[in-house]
């Protein structure tokens, strides 16, 4: 019968049309070509195909004539009676493997062996099994060896390389050239100088396999010097698999240096202001500290130095720049010392620090030893104002820093260029004003007042029956928490636990446009409807006067006369004014239509009805009760979806809250 060695022998003895049913025809634009496409349609490797040129193509002229290869492709097989196919072996004897499980993790596994040709020779390999794993036989490298068409090798180092199996590589013969069965490469550069690419083409039967020396002389000739990767070069040559291209040199990206920055010891950021909740649902706004104060001397900040960069290189060694980073300084207010080397501030003064626009600033604070009252009268204050008791009816604190109320305010105004801060929440009668020019507004309910905020207004135990704007976000997320009645305004977002009440008490929601905005529509309105009546009038007497004065031959009275002039300045006055008007409405209209779709409306609990919701220019009015629920704009229609809890944004511009429930 015959062996593996008798049928490799007898190879190229078979005659050329003698094909099987295994034979397949290609055509291709070169042999090479139709061997890859042959190899992939029959899956086997390029080594177990032969092949006859029928046809030889030719490239013609401009495209024109054009011939493809016609080549006829038979897979080499085996007695199947006495062997396995091929690949078979390759799979048993020479490092096949079960899918996504290595070798090396298997408990029991079979020896491997690899046989590789390269310009100093044949070396085999031979690694011994695992556990219970068989292992390599001499007749199953043998037979490889007939299979790469080796036909001169040293049996007997053969015989000791597989007895050894120590992973060793052993010289079992000598190469000798044949180009045609040769392995070769390519160097691919990017075009950025950055990586360098090299694609292999297998060899076939005792074709040689490049060299870590062949790979190193064609990345030189390819003009690359550095960043070469010689483990990974070694690694991939001796895994022979060249389905994938090796990335064989990579140039270093330049690293551009960080920029400069001030690092603030004091707390500017109030995004991890937290509201907590006893186990009734209460708030304790005594641990708040939303106001800092510092001493003389105190460290406010320090500026920490831009880094150099760090210059990057091709591989061909040209040198990529990289930039240094920029500079920053301190700004600082006063009640702040700035070093002489401009690194560190310094608090001047005992005070609240104050951060607006940037600008670090230590601000002195009024302390109001107990309610603002008769006592007391009204406060106006340059920095920062604490009471410790609470602001009575009828009465006003200023300040152009922060304002902190320990007790209550009542019906009274407060305003401050930076935040207030009210621990015992606003019951306002229906006429008490609590406005922040630049900042947020932070009380633990709020009813029957009006509130105005640049930023944010939070209220964790709910607002009723109170007109708010909130330049942001309003938020009323406690645990008894809701927004029932009034008018309630934000640029982007409401959120609160209830909204409305069961009652049906009518609640008016705006957002997706800042109230300042909606406040400058509402006083135009109202003066183009003003100027309108004004001018009606004014155009009726003018005619009354007219006829008269036309009746009466083109005379008038001379009272009348001035009259009919007074009115007549006044009317164009007042045209002039109200086309003015209307143009600004119309302005202001027309971009409120090009905002963006933004704004959000959000219950966790219940939505109820009597709540209207209006985002932009489209409305919702609810009619039955929505749970868990959030109203956005989708196009030109308000979308109703699930909850969705507050998202508070980072930032010094930015106040943020975040109310934590005990369980």
């Amino acid at each position: 019968m015959a062996n593996l060695k008798d049928l490799f022998m007898q190879i190229d003895d078979n005659p050329a049309g003698d094909y099987d049913d295994s034979s397949i025809e290609v055509y291709a634009d070169s042999v090479k070509q139709a061997l890859e496409l042959a190899a992939r349609e029959l899956d086997v490797d390029l080594s177990q195909l032969d092949y006859e040129v029928v046809e030889k193509g030719t490239k013609g002229f401009l495209g024109f004539g054009r011939l493809p290869y016609r080549v006829i492709i038979t897979p080499l097989r085996m007695d199947t009676s006495e062997h396995h196919d091929l690949e078979e072996l390759d799979a048993k004897f020479s490092g096949g493997h079960i899918p996504g499980i290595s070798v090396d993790e298997r408990k029991d596994s079979d020896g491997t062996y690899k046989v590789r040709v390269t310009k100093s020779g044949i070396w085999l390999t031979v690694k011994a099994p695992k556990g219970k794993g068989a292992k390599v036989a001499v007749e199953s490298v043998e037979n490889k060896c007939y299979e790469m068409r080796i036909s001169t090798f040293d049996r007997d180092a053969v015989g000791k390389a597989v007895k050894k199996s120590d992973g060793e590589r052993v010289k079992i013969g000598e190469w000798l050239p044949n180009p045609n069965y040769d392995g070769s490469m390519r160097v691919e550069v990017t075009e950025d100088e950055m990586k360098a690419f090299i694609y292999f083409n297998t060899p076939r039967f005792n074709g040689r396999h490049m060299d870590y020396d062949d790979v190193i002389d064609a990345l030189r000739n390819a003009g690359v010097v550095t960043g070469i990767k010689e483990d990974d070069i070694k690694d991939y040559l001796e895994e022979m698999d060249y389905r994938r291209p090796l990335l064989a040199s990579e140039g270093q990206y330049p690293r551009n240096g960080r920029d400069s920055y001030v690092d603030y010891k004091v707390r500017i950021d109030k995004s991890k202001t937290q509201f907590e909740e006893d186990d009734s649902g209460k708030v304790d706004f005594r641990n708040l500290e939303l106001l800092e104060n510092v001493v003389v001397g105190q460290l406010l900040a320090v500026k920490v130095p831009a880094e150099e960069g760090i210059p990057g290189r091709t591989i061909t060694n040209r040198v990529i720049p990289a930039k240094t980073g920029k500079d920053t300084a301190i700004k600082f207010g006063k009640g702040t010392i700035l070093s002489e080397d401009g690194t560190e501030l310094t608090a001047e003064i005992n005070g609240q620090v104050v951060y607006k626009v940037g600008r670090i600033s230590v601000e002195p604070v009024f302390i109001v030893p107990g309610d603002v009252s008769l006592e007391t009268g009204n406060i106006v204050f340059l920095g920062s104002v604490i009471v410790q008791g609470s602001v009575q009816d009828n009465f006003e604190v200023k300040a152009a820093g922060n304002v902190e109320v320990k007790g209550t305010v009542q019906k009274a105004f407060i305003e401050a260029e930076g935040d207030i801060v009210v621990h015992q929440g606003i019951s306002g009668k229906d006429e008490a004003r609590v406005e922040s020019t630049g900042g947020s507004i932070f009380a633990k309910f709020v009813q029957n007042s009006n509130l105005v905020a640049e930023k944010n207004v939070v209220v964790p135990e709910g607002i009723l029956h109170s007109r708010i704007d909130a330049g942001e976000k309003i938020y009323s997320v406690g645990r008894r928490a809701k927004i029932a009645g009034g008018i309630i305004r934000a640029g982007d977002e409401v959120n609160a636990r209830f909204l409305g009440a069961e009652g049906a008490t009518k609640t008016v929601i705006r957002v997706g446009v800042n109230p300042k905005i909606l406040q400058q529509v509402d006083e135009l309105s109202r003066a183009k409807t003003e100027l309108e009546t004004e001018l009606t009038t004014l155009r009726l007497d003018l005619k009354t006067l007219t006829t008269q004065k036309r009746n009466a031959g083109g005379k008038l009275a001379e009272d009348k006369e001035k009259l009919l002039a007074d009115l007549t300045a006044r009317e164009e006055k007042q045209g002039a004014r109200f086309e003015e008007v209307a143009g600004e409405l119309e302005e202001l209209t027309s971009y409120i239509g090009m905002l963006e779709h933004k704004g959000k409306v959000c219950a966790e609990k219940v939505a109820y009805p009597g709540v209207e919701v209006y985002i932009k220019d489209k409305d919702f009015k609810i009619k039955d009760n929505y749970t868990h629920v959030k109203f956005s704009l989708d196009g030109e229609d308000i979308h109703i979806s699930d909850y969705e809890p507050p998202e508070f944004v980072e930032g010094s511009q930015r106040i943020s809250t975040l109310v934590r429930r005990r369980t």
